[in-house]
């Protein structure tokens, strides 16, 4: 079963893009680090966020998998920090899949809020965020796990620093975000519509 604090802080995902656009406009950012590069970032990814929820194009067989199924009742836990260019990138993703079907209870909690949950899913020993955590609602049994990048994304960033192994972070983070634009939100929803598929199984 999922352990999490009695006092663990939830988001919606509507709580969490306003906390991310009051963050923008106050100059601050979520978590224990207050850095220029951070709250910069918390700054892009307001706007990031914005866009990407009203330009995003579901796929059909997607769609068409959650809409049609009536007995899902899973509890989808978002790992997030309003910084992450990756959680902007995929949470809008994530929000616009999981309202395809009522049965998808979407939350958020902060990375630096939960260290010893995000311990237990950590990528390669690093806290990297997000992290999807798919679990039943009715016995909060995880059914599965994704994170904290799309797989096809992953491993264009594997083959980037192993060729480039001094690249900048500025450089690195620009290359990111070219690829996510240039990707349209299809590898998220690839990796996802795959899980959707065998956590269904599991029933």
């Amino acid at each position: 079963m999922l352990k999490l604090k009695t006092n663990t802080r939830f988001y919606s995902y509507d709580e969490y893009y306003q906390l991310t656009q009051q963050c923008s406009a106050n100059h601050t950012t979520t978590g224990g680090e207050q850095s220029a590069n951070r709250i910069e970032a918390t700054k892009l990814n307001a706007h990031r966020m914005t866009r990407i929820y009203k330009q995003i194009d579901l796929e059909e067989k997607l769609t068409k998998l959650l809409t049609n199924n009536k007995s899902i009742n899973w509890d989808w836990l978002v790992i997030s920090e309003a910084w992450c260019g990756d959680s902007a990138q995929c949470l809008p993703i994530i929000h616009k899949i999981s309202e395809l079907n009522e049965g998808i209870h979407l939350k958020i909690i902060l990375r630096d809020e939960n260290d010893e949950l995000m311990n237990q899913y950590s990528t390669n020993g690093s806290k990297s965020i997000p992290k999807l955590i798919c679990t039943n609602s009715l016995t909060n049994s995880e059914i599965g796990n994704w994170g904290p990048r799309p797989t096809e994304i992953a491993s264009m960033v594997k083959s980037l620093k192993s060729q480039n192994p001094t690249i900048s972070h500025d450089e690195f983070v620009k290359q990111l975000h070219f690829w996510y634009a240039k990707d349209k939100g299809l590898s998220l929803q690839a990796d996802l519509y795959s899980l959707i598929c065998q956590w269904m199984n599991k029933f």
